[in-house]
């Protein structure tokens, strides 16, 4: 069999199997779309607004709005992955879920100079209403883990948020 009758043989073949209905096309495959690709600052609107709705539910419903978000997003931006733990620090907390808050806590802080490299101005309106320092600041001063306490204080002091963590710290020190 010459090489130049193969296609021509793959063709009756597909030709056959057409007809038998055992070969098909769907018109929805030939034309497929796509994917929306969007940014980390639409990702970070979408989060912030969807969590938003969520909470007029409690924060039960804000936690499993993250839940879900992190859940259903295939690739969230390790900026927006910041915020998205900071939230989550604050719903488990208010939730009650202590173990979960703690995660967050730690998640949120190893996404904090991502968030502050990536995405400046995001972070920069939205810092005053970091809440994971807050909260680990509390879980460690619950936990007698004063040194984590401090380093908490110092690093929303580094940031910027200032005397209300200077004060908190001076507090810190004087329950040692």
């Amino acid at each position: 069999m010459a090489l130049s009758t193969i296609p021509l043989i793959a063709g009756r073949i597909a030709a056959a199997l057409a007809s038998d209905g055992l070969l098909w096309q769907s018109a929805a495959m030939s034309e497929r779309k796509e994917p929306i690709r969007k940014t980390p600052a639409e990702i970070l609107a979408d989060l912030m607004s969807g969590h938003d709705e969520a909470l007029l539910g409690g924060a039960e419903r804000g936690r499993k709005y993250l839940l879900n978000f992190i859940g259903r997003a295939n690739s969230i931006p390790n900026a927006v992955k910041f915020f998205l733990y900071d939230l989550l620090a604050e719903d488990t907390f208010q939730c009650g879920d202590l173990e979960a808050c703690r995660s967050a806590v730690d998640r949120a802080s190893e996404y904090l100079p991502v968030a502050q490299a990536e995405m400046l101005q995001s972070f920069r309106a939205y810092c005053p209403s970091i809440r994971y320092f807050e909260r680990g600041i509390s879980l460690a001063i619950d936990e007698g883990e004063f040194e984590q306490a401090f380093s908490m204080c110092d690093g929303a002091i580094a940031i910027g948020l200032g005397k209300a963590y200077e004060a908190k710290r001076a507090s810190i020190e004087r329950m040692m």
